[in-house]
């Protein structure tokens, strides 16, 4: 649907969208976006989430991602154990490293788990004994494969991006086309923020898609509460 805003390029990577139907948010692989008072559009730059998960291309990343992610859990459940005195931003940045650097040896989660006990327990910091954190280990590992397990699960539930489309002056039978044919592979919305005729009726291909208010733009047409049609009215 790209295609349909008009881009003026002149030597400028992030052109201006010259279309009488201004948009945010991205759409294919072209990001629309609103900068001091303009509103351009460029490339859509960097990887996207599903490649960079199945692509093996990016392995050697992934790998570092998730043990980035992992030493910052256990790490953090080694710090809750922390006496209320001790705990700063110095301590936690030891401890992050310290997490960062035994993960980076391959060693098991539970190995990782021991030795910043032994690191803190060193420093004297630590509110529990060496024989009552033995017994919090199976309790620890199970808390970080819950961690895990939830991190994945919202991954995968994160929600699409919604385009909004900012229309400052009556829909033209072209835009109209537009809408109904064009916009089923998204997620969009609508605000009608600008000048229309006094009776002027919204098209009913946006019915469901027209939201009150968006970054400081408030729609001036209401669709009548009492029953559901093509005709809009003015906000009073």
């Amino acid at each position: 649907m790209h295609y349909y805003f008009n881009i003026y390029r002149e030597n400028d990577p992030m052109p201006n969208q010259t279309s009488s139907i201004k948009a945010i948010g991205t759409i294919d692989d072209v990001s629309f976006y609103e900068e001091k008072g303009e509103y351009r559009a460029r490339a859509k730059t960097g990887v996207d989430t599903h490649r960079f998960k199945t692509d093996k291309a990016f392995a050697p990343s992934r790998a570092s991602s998730d043990r980035f992610g992992t030493s910052n859990t256990l790490w953090s459940l080694v710090y809750r154990y922390a006496l209320p005195a001790f705990k700063s931003q110095t301590l936690c940045s030891l401890c992050r490293n310290k997490g960062i650097a035994l993960i980076h040896q391959h060693l098991w989660n539970e190995e990782v788990l021991r030795r910043l006990f032994e690191y803190m327990d060193s420093l004297q910091c630590l509110s529990v004994s060496r024989e009552d954190f033995e017994l919090l280990l199976p309790i620890l590992l199970r808390e970080a494969a819950h961690r895990a397990f939830n991190k994945q699960a919202k991954q995968k539930k994160k929600k699409p991006e919604v385009v909004t489309f900012i229309i400052s002056e009556p829909v033209s039978e072209e835009d109209k086309e537009l809408f109904i044919h064009e916009t089923g592979d998204f997620k969009w919305q609508a605000v009608f923020a600008g000048t229309f005729p006094k009776d002027y009726e919204i098209p009913i291909c946006f019915l469901g898609h027209v939201v009150d208010e968006f970054k400081g733009l408030r729609t001036t047409l209401l669709m009548p509460t009492e029953r559901i049609k093509a005709d809009w009215v003015r906000r009073e």
